[in-house]
């Protein structure tokens, strides 16, 4: 099968493309034939060597969690699935090697949901591990409500596209960084407040409008100064979630009772299909996708290391 690949760590030109072979599924597996796979900055956090610590590792490695397209063969101890059916999914696994960056990848079957068949392949790939991701961090961890006030950095992004999108629907208000360029296309997906931070300290600006905190912090930036600075941004008994670092050793974080936690990703096909379904009847916004053919993997790496993107990208792995 044709697939992208690393044999090593290094930059977005360590990536090769050539053909592997064709992966078999675990009795509770599915094989899915790839039509598309979302580009995720942990695709290529991975491909650098880094979290080295939590992951195993078996070469070559073919990036990419997102997936969207069709069961070609179903694991003996799975039901509910065929083959022919068309799905979205989050290949999450703690071993790398099969990842979606490939013509065919097994997947867990519950990690996987009904792809709606209003939703092309190339938008559902998308959406599996930022709305995942948003969802358990604002719906569930933070029980985010009506009425509430949140950050959420890095609004033009993956995650933070789909978190506003998600805070709107929860009907909080919400606050946002980004730069100026970017505040029409944050404002449309539901920001009330969005900051340019290239030229406004954020901190000192939420703090002049919310002088009794936040409700909640949707931290994915990293340092010192930005991980501490976002405790004391919420108001006690508030809450933050980082996506990219542990919590810092704050003794206000015991004392003001704030919840806090580094959000994993978990691959949820029940949970993903009822986000898949606010999609398709119009209760979420599809994020803006650009969709480049397999081949230019390396290119969509070196664009998500940027950090200028908006939405997300895609990779158009075959037509099915």
């Amino acid at each position: 099968m044709r697939a992208v690949y690393y044999e090593q760590f290094g930059g977005a030109d360590v990536l090769k493309i050539g053909d592997l072979p064709i992966p078999d599924c675990a009795s509770d597996e599915v094989l899915v034939k790839v039509a598309a796979a979302g580009v995720n900055p942990i695709d290529r956090r991975l491909r650098n060597g880094e979290l080295q610590e939590f992951f195993k590792r078996e070469w070559p490695i073919i990036p990419g969690w997102d997936v969207a397209g069709r069961i070609v063969k179903v694991g003996r101890a799975v039901s509910g699935w065929q083959v022919g059916d068309d799905i979205a999914g989050l290949a999450f696994v703690w071993t790398l090697h099969h990842g979606t960056y490939a013509e065919l990848v097994p997947i867990k079957a519950v990690a996987i949901a009904r792809k709606p068949p209003e939703l092309p392949f190339e938008q559902a790939a998308a959406l599996p591990l930022v709305n995942l991701t948003a969802w358990e961090s604002l719906a569930e961890y933070a029980e985010l409500k009506s009425g509430q006030t949140v950050l959420i950095q890095a609004g033009a992004g993956g995650v933070g596209s789909a978190a506003i999108s998600i805070a709107r629907h929860l009907g909080a208000r919400i606050y946002t960084t980004t730069r100026a360029a970017n505040f029409d296309y944050v404002r449309s997906r539901g920001a009330d407040h969005p900051i340019d931070y290239t030229c406004e300290n954020y901190v000192e600006v939420i703090r002049s409008r919310e002088p009794g905190g936040l409700d909640c912090v949707l931290e994915s930036l990293t340092g010192d100064v930005v991980i501490e600075s976002a405790v004391k941004l919420v108001k006690s008994r508030g809450t933050v979630v980082y996506l990219n670092n542990e919590p810092p050793d704050l003794p206000e974080i015991a004392q003001r009772r704030i919840k806090t936690k580094f959000l994993h990703h978990r691959p949820d096909g029940e949970s993903l299909g009822r986000l898949l379904h606010l999609y398709q009847h119009g209760k979420l916004a599809l994020p803006p996708i650009e969709v480049l053919p397999l081949d230019a993997a390396a290119d969509a790496h070196r664009r998500s290391e940027s950090w200028r993107t908006r939405g997300k990208l895609v990779l158009k792995v075959q037509d099915l």
